[in-house]
């Protein structure tokens, strides 16, 4: 009886996780009409896919509510639809532009596609219940946050519509937009995901069971998608510009503003398929001004430089090849490149990526044991050649050179191999070894006296070189995650095209969680585990030994409750050592409703001013708050507070105290054109700004907006400004078009 169970159990969970093949027939270019409605005759020629596995909250259960995915295709296209039944009063969505994560609060469809059938990423399109889209490349890497690039685009087109029992989806998809072996008959793996909510509670289903076993994300799109007879059109895109901006300046509330001369500018990019899956891109003059302001993040107590994120598209493509766990890779290191080239190919076990960009305004940046310190110097050439060979779908090998040669002499060289290699369907190990080579130039750039190993780190020609080395095993199972990490960083240890801010250490991490999905409305899911830190210098300085232990919860309305004891029994900074720093953080994100959402954590313990001349122990308080109010179909509001404080042990002052205040305020008239205002005010450097724009963005690269920076410096000169008292003005507006050929 016991061996007939067995098998029964076997023959259940063969069928659960079978691979199926999906062969559409062709359609023509005039069948499809993409209006977000679907009819019989406009997919009389397409292969249904049933969306009929719920492996969230439930474990691969039947789904609870229908969706059909139809796929058929053109000799130029791909084309899918979507039905999606529901009541349409429990339908959430919103006018959203495109890429925005604000669509992950929305009922929403997305489509993933493994072109090279190999599990080395996941293309994503996901498209909500108005249309608006998102997409993204999934990729197989450890953690969750390496494995999104919501940097990937792909201009494709996307209607829906609202109907009486749900709602349908159009897409089409060309050819030209995927990267895929050279062939005109192909064999994709594909998958569907749907989200919605039930009672304020997200619902996945899938066309495929997900093994909660498996750490494999991307490993588990395996329906097979038969292509045959598509016409390989590659691209020539050619992507002008033309900006101009002017500026005004005043050093007293009772002065004119004082204008400059209006600055204008033009440049050019090309983007040529030299076969399917080899690409060139080349641009000239690029404008590489940013559309929206980075989120400022305090630094007032933070010794080592802050990171953030990519948002220029021409860097973002691509580059989730070199997205290394140290940071050896940083494009924004290179700040105003005249001109820049990149070359992309993706063969059937090779991936191979190629950077080349004359910087006007190089970026030197020297990391340390307990600070980095950074300037701005002049022009430098960077050049990045990237390989990566494919062993099998489960593991992968590959190699890295990077270079920056300085104008009047200097350069840095790095020089690396990494790997990650799927043990079993749990165990996954991953390696990242480097070794630079650098000169400094001699130059100004950094004022400093400090030293490292007896050279100094200010530039005067001192030759330095040093290796780092990253080696991770990392075990998933349904319940279980645990990982062991090693870090071995050495003091002289650089990456002049990268954001390496701390070396001298030999780091150690053990990391142990357990979580349980419970098919709940009060309780969906708990977790709690522990993180255990030891960290070492290369002179055997016991440097920082630490203990996290978190738990968290979620449960009605998408809420999420956390607690993290952050406790550092020892931690040295500038050679003093601390004892007993303990950290108590509280969070809490939800998503009630489909009109509100919030974010919110309260932080209490001891930490250091590490910005003293002697580092000393103080009581820290901080907390961050953000609501997003979403008024209708259009406009949204979205106010944030952070704070923070450290006060002295004897109650006498403070460290620090100061808060940044933020508010975004978006209409959105449809999914390419939208209205924003942003602003911001940050007590801790005592200044103000407003930044109105005026933004339409019909696919990834064509963008017309125009608007302005309003800034106020509290303090010019002995002269105090008001609030709106604006001493420092900008306008600005680009009109950038893509010409496809």
């Amino acid at each position: 009886m016991r061996i007939l169970i067995l098998i029964l159990c076997f023959s259940v969970g063969q069928l659960l996780f079978a691979q199926e093949t999906f062969t559409p027939k062709k359609s023509t270019e005039r069948q499809i009409v993409i209006d977000g409605l679907l009819s019989e005759q406009e997919w009389s020629n397409a292969v249904k896919i049933p969306l009929d596995i719920e492996f969230s909250p439930a474990n691969n259960e039947a789904a609870r509510k229908e969706t059909t995915a139809y796929v058929t295709y053109s000799d130029t296209h791909l084309f899918v639809g979507i039905y999606a039944k529901d009541d349409p009063k429990n339908i959430r969505a919103s006018i959203r532009p495109r890429d925005d994560f604000s669509i992950w609060n929305d009922d929403l469809v997305l489509m993933r596609l493994d072109p090279f059938s190999d599990a080395r990423n996941n293309l994503a399109l996901a498209v909500n219940a108005l249309g608006s889209q998102f997409d993204l490349k999934q990729v197989n890497a450890l953690s969750d946050n390496d494995r999104y690039d919501s940097t990937f685009n792909i201009n494709f087109e996307s209607k829906a519509a609202i109907i009486e029992d749900g709602y349908t989806i159009e897409m089409k998809i060309p050819f030209s937009e995927i990267p895929f072996p050279n062939g005109t008959d192909q064999e994709w793996h594909i998958n569907f995901y749907r989200r919605y909510f039930e009672n304020g509670n997200e619902i996945e289903v899938s066309s495929q069971a997900r093994d909660r076993d498996n750490s494999c994300v991307v490993c588990q799109t395996t329906d097979n998608l038969i292509l045959k007879d598509i016409v390989i059109d590659k691209r020539l895109e050619i992507l002008p510009y033309v900006s101009s901006n002017i500026q005004g300046f005043r050093t007293s509330p009772n002065e004119k503003m004082t204008y400059g001369s209006v600055k204008g500018n033009v440049g050019l990019g090309v983007n040529l398929d030299i076969n399917k899956n080899t690409s060139f891109e080349l641009t000239l003059n690029p404008d590489f001004s940013q559309v929206e302001a980075d989120v400022t993040q305090i630094d007032v107590n933070s010794s080592f430089s802050l990171q953030y994120p990519e948002r220029r598209p021409f860097f973002n493509r691509g580059t989730d090849l070199v997205n290394f766990t140290d940071g050896a890779f940083y494009s924004r290191s290179i700040i105003n490149p005249s001109i820049a080239t990149k070359l992309i190919s993706q063969g059937k076990k090779s991936r191979l990526f190629l950077l080349n960009a004359l910087d006007k305004n190089s970026v030197y940046l020297v990391g340390g044991e307990d600070r980095s310190y950074s300037g701005l110097g002049g022009q430098s050439l960077v050049n990045v050649l990237r390989y990566q060979h494919l062993l099998s779908p489960k593991s992968r090998f590959g190699g890295v050179m990077m270079n920056k040669f300085y104008k009047g002499g200097g350069f840095g060289h790095v020089f690396g191999f990494d790997g990650l290699f799927l043990l079993n369907q749990n165990l996954r190990l991953s390696f990242e070894v480097f070794k630079n080579i650098n000169e400094e130039p001699i130059n100004d750039w950094i004022d400093t006296d400090a030293t490292i190993n007896g050279k100094t780190i200010a530039l005067d020609g001192d030759k330095v070189n040093g290796d780092a080395l990253y080696i991770q095993l990392y075990r998933k199972t349904e319940h279980w995650q645990s990982y062991l990490f090693y870090r071995n960083i050495s003091p002289q240890y650089r990456s002049d095209v990268g954001f390496v801010v701390k070396n001298n250490r030999r780091w150690g991490t053990l990391f142990h969680e357990y979580n349980n999905i419970i098919n709940k409305p009060a309780l969906q899911s708990f977790s709690f585990g522990t993180k255990i830190d030891l960290v070492y210098t290369f002179e055997d300085l016991y440097k920082n030994f630490s203990i996290d232990l978190f738990a968290s919860l979620k449960t009605y309305g998408q809420t999420e409750i956390r607690y993290t004891l952050d406790y550092d029994a020892v931690k040295t900074f500038l050679e003093v050592r601390f004892n007993n720093l303990p950290t108590h953080s509280f969070s809490l994100n939800g998503s009630p409703s489909e009109s509100f959402n919030f974010r919110a954590s309260v932080d209490s313990g001891k930490d250091l001013s590490v910005n003293e001349e002697i580092p000393e122990v103080g009581k820290l308080k901080s907390s961050f708050l953000s609501l997003n109010f979403q008024v209708n179909d259009n406009l949204i509001i979205n106010p944030s507070l952070r704070y923070s404080k450290l006060e002295r042990l004897d109650g006498s002052g403070n460290y620090f105290e100061g808060n940044i205040a933020r508010l975004n305020v978006r209409y959105q008239f449809s999914n390419a054109f939208n209205i924003r205002l942003i602003s911001q005010k940050n007590t801790f450097t005592n200044q103000f700004f407003i930044q109105p724009l005026v933004q339409w963005n019909p696919n990834p690269s064509t963008i017309f907006y125009f608007g302005g920076n309003q800034n106020t410096i509290e303090e010019i000169e002995g002269a105090h400004f008001q609030l709106l008292q604006f001493n420092q003005t900008q306008f600005f507006f680009k009109f950038q078009y893509l010409i496809g050929l």
